[in-house]
This record gives structure tokens, C-alpha cells and sequence, in this order.
């Protein structure tokens, strides 16, 4: 009776201790998992940012010269594209609580419970 009791003992140790192993791994896996997820999309916001800077400053230089040249003044074309774009950042700085921010918080959560 007494050397089955020490073997229910050592087997309820021995599963507790499995149990807590266990536990760790799957730990460290969603920990892992969620930190490349994280890092997986700041990598690829950097990325489209870059090219979506070239998009737009290219877009914007071909927009000016074009201006410049419907306005016979390449000066005033790029001014007035100029303006838009600060028109355009005003906007978006008036917009940062209520729709930038909230629209960036919402899918850095959403990566890192993915």
C-alpha cells in the first residue's frame, strides 16, 4: 500500500513536471510566432513605404512639370504641387487621432494576435 502511494506520488511528479515543459514550449512557440508576425509586417510596412515614397515623389515631380508647363512657368507648376501636398499633410495631421492612429494600432494588434 505504502510503495503504491510513493508510485502514484513519483508518476503525479513526473506528469506535473511534463505538464509544466510543456506549457514552456507552447509558451515560447506563441511567443516566437508573434514576434515574427510583428516583425514580418514592420518589415514590410518599411518596404512599401520606401517604394511608396518613389511612387510619390516621382509622381508629384511629374505632376509640377507638367503644371510648369500648362502654366508656361515650371517655378509656379511645382509650387502648386507643392501646396497640394502640403494641403494634403495638413489634412491628414487634422485626421491623425480619429483615423490615422486608431487605423495603425488596430492592425499592429491584429499582427500580433494573429
Amino acid at each position: 500500500m505504502m510503495e503504491d502511494l510513493k508510485d502514484k506520488i513519483n508518476n503525479l511528479k513526473e506528469h506535473g513536471r511534463t505538464y509544466v515543459e510543456s506549457y514552456v514550449q507552447l509558451a515560447k512557440a506563441k511567443a516566437a510566432k508573434g514576434a515574427s508576425t510583428a516583425v514580418s509586417g514592420i518589415v514590410f510596412g518599411v518596404v512599401a513605404f520606401f517604394f511608396a515614397f518613389f511612387f510619390l515623389f516621382f509622381i508629384g515631380f511629374g505632376l509640377g512639370w507638367w503644371v510648369g508647363t500648362l502654366l508656361n512657368n515650371m517655378a509656379a507648376g511645382f509650387f502648386c504641387v507643392a501646396g497640394f501636398f502640403l494641403l494634403l499633410t495638413l489634412v491628414l495631421f487634422a485626421l491623425r487621432k480619429k483615423l490615422i492612429l486608431p487605423l495603425v494600432r488596430n492592425i499592429i494588434i491584429r499582427k500580433v494576435y494573429e
